[in-house]
């Protein structure tokens, strides 16, 4: 939603000696200098990131610990049990600690994805009893387990002993686990590092590795070949792209269009890639069919993807997750015309939207409260009720740390966990009132917030070239802590403006004898009071029609002319 700014700050304007010894557009460089970047070297670092830029694995806390215990199951020739999360995150984090076993000639481990419908979400008792009865005596768990105390004791008192690989936020009481890797440990020196789940394994197998190669090993994998899989799984769980994952990412999908994984190969054609992968599609396109899986059937086929060698499976699993897929579709859209017509005949909160309905699919319930944040610009919390009891997904915005707040009013709830950008919940279906109203004033400051908006470079419409916008191609992947770069131009003129279904619209804008139009979008105040001048903030998209490209706007803000 595009809304009305009441004042703006702006971080800066082009300044043409800004970086010159660099052979960027003014703008360009202007932009790196916002950014932060004082010189060449900082600029090119950001730019062309590369994986010696990573920091050492070992230096996590309890990695050390973790290697000498899974290099003697190793040794011993235990059967080792791998419990993940059904997500993206999760099979990808899988994938990863199962091929490195295969590839340095351990026997496979065993693989345990809980049903989302019917275990939930984390580390669970049903799993825990599966593997044991295996005879599995090392438990690595992968995207989920650090607030786990009550099934690790479990574990632990099967004879297991339990690692931890996980990412999420820490609870009260720690598990009383073998050793947990989770860079959000205050006293690790990755802390601050928001690694997906799958990055804290890619780092445990890095650290595996070299320790293999400490011991005279050398026909080891190159995981270099694994990051397709970070990279995914880092894109789809919406965690900071800036800092590690920037390099995991960059250099993952480069590996991703180059090395031709036969399951994501086939996920790419029949979901009508054929080009080079970019990172949105992975987010809005591949990361939507794995996670398919897991919310309408198993994803345990998402899991099998990722690993086959065989092309006519890979077809096979792709064809059946593309029409998973389709069906998430119409159920989400089902889930999302109920949500939208019972917000209109409530009273709405001012800085997140809670709804609650009956049975409605957990499996579509945290696509719901993502497109609900898309539509009012604050985090929205989407709650299935199910004989009294809501289990509840919800996503957040740039900026707010929804987590964070949910935890000062949990004492309403049965449980919850997660990350900044999404958070799971268990409440009671008496409290989901008092749990709205308390997480809104958690998050009053909000509003204070909304008053103001910020864009980073103030900008004229000659400053937007061709060479520009192919510069801030080189900017992606955006996200948490790499957002988009946000322009500002002041008093374009409002030509033109089509009107579409779901109150949305397109403008035509005109400044400086150049025309720009701009992608639909919704405007949270009425489109009849627009004035004829408005200044406007938007970040620029190029789009491929036909063959030929054509620059749009993506507004963000707009005001009356000043």
């Amino acid at each position: 939603m595009v809304c009305f700014s009441r004042e703006w700050v702006i971080k800066g304007r082009v300044d043409h000696n800004a970086l010159a010894d660099l052979k960027f557009s003014p703008t360009f460089r202007s932009l790196m200098k916002v950014r932060g970047m004082e010189n060449s070297r900082d600029v090119l670092s950001f730019l062309v990131p590369n994986l010696g830029q990573l920091k050492n694995p070992r230096d996590m806390k309890n990695m050390d610990r973790a290697c000498e215990r899974i290099l003697a199951a190793i040794e011993k020739d235990e059967l080792i049990g791998i419990f993940t999360d059904y997500d993206v995150d999760g099979v990808c984090s899988a994938a990863l600690i199962q091929r490195f076993l295969i590839n340095i000639g351990c026997r496979p481990p065993e693989i345990f994805i809980p049903d989302r419908v019917n275990d939930g979400y984390g580390l669970n008792i049903r799993g825990i009893e599966e593997l044991s009865a295996k005879r599995v005596s090392l438990l690595v768990t992968a995207d989920c387990g650090v607030t786990s105390v009550q099934e690790v004791a479990h574990a632990n008192s099967l004879g297991m002993d339990v690692v931890i690989t996980d990412h999420h936020e820490l609870g009260g009481a720690t598990p009383d686990a073998y050793c947990i890797l989770n860079p959000k440990q205050p006293d690790c020196p990755f802390f601050g590092e928001d690694l997906c789940g799958a990055g804290v394994v890619f780092h445990l197998i890095i650290a595996l590795r070299s320790r293999l190669r400490q011991q005279g090993i050398e026909c080891l994998p190159n995981l270099k070949d694994e990051l397709d899989l970070v990279a995914m799984a880092t894109i789809a769980d919406a965690v900071s792209l800036g800092g590690i994952n920037r390099i995991l990412v960059k250099e993952g999908m480069n590996i991703l269009n180059a090395s031709g994984r036969i399951g994501l190969t086939a996920l790419a054609k029949v979901s009508g890639l054929n080009r080079e992968l970019l990172s949105r599609d992975v987010g809005y396109i591949l990361g939507p069919r794995i996670n398919a899986a897991g919310r309408l059937s198993h994803a345990k086929k998402a899991f099998d993807l990722l690993i086959t060698e065989d092309e006519v499976v890979a077809q096979n699993l792709a064809l059946e997750l593309n029409q998973l897929n389709r069906s998430r579709q119409m159920e989400e859209q089902q889930v999302l015309t109920e949500v939208l017509s019972r917000l209109d005949g409530e009273a709405s909160l001012k800085n997140v939207v809670v709804v609650a309905g009956t049975n409605w699919h957990t499996g579509v319930i945290g696509i719901v409260a993502s497109r609900l944040t898309s539509i009012f610009s604050k985090p929205a919390i989407v709650v299935s009720i199910l004989d009294g009891v809501g289990i509840g997904s919800g996503r957040s915005v740039t900026g707010v740390d929804l987590h964070a707040a949910v935890s000062k009013v949990s004492e309403a709830l049965n449980d919850f966990g997660g990350h900044k950008m999404a958070v799971g919940l268990n409440i009671n279906e008496d409290r989901i009132l008092s749990f709205a109203r308390a997480l809104d004033g958690a998050l009053a400051s909000r509003e204070e917030q909304a008053r103001s908006f910020e864009v980073d470079l103030k900008v004229s419409p000659l400053d937007i070239t061709p060479m520009f916008l192919e510069e801030l191609e080189m900017l992606a992947p955006f996200g948490e802590g790499n957002p988009e770069p946000v322009f500002m131009i002041p008093s374009m003129e409002v030509v033109g403006m089509k009107k579409l279904a779901k109150a949305q619209c397109k403008l035509i804008l005109k400044h400086s004898n150049r025309v720009f139009h701009t992608l639909k979008c919704t405007i949270d105040e009425s489109t009849e009071k627009l004035p004829r001048y408005i200044d406007v903030a938007f970040t620029p998209v190029k789009m491929r029609t036909n063959g030929n490209h054509y620059l749009y706007l993506s507004l963000k803000a707009i005001s009356p002319a000043g």
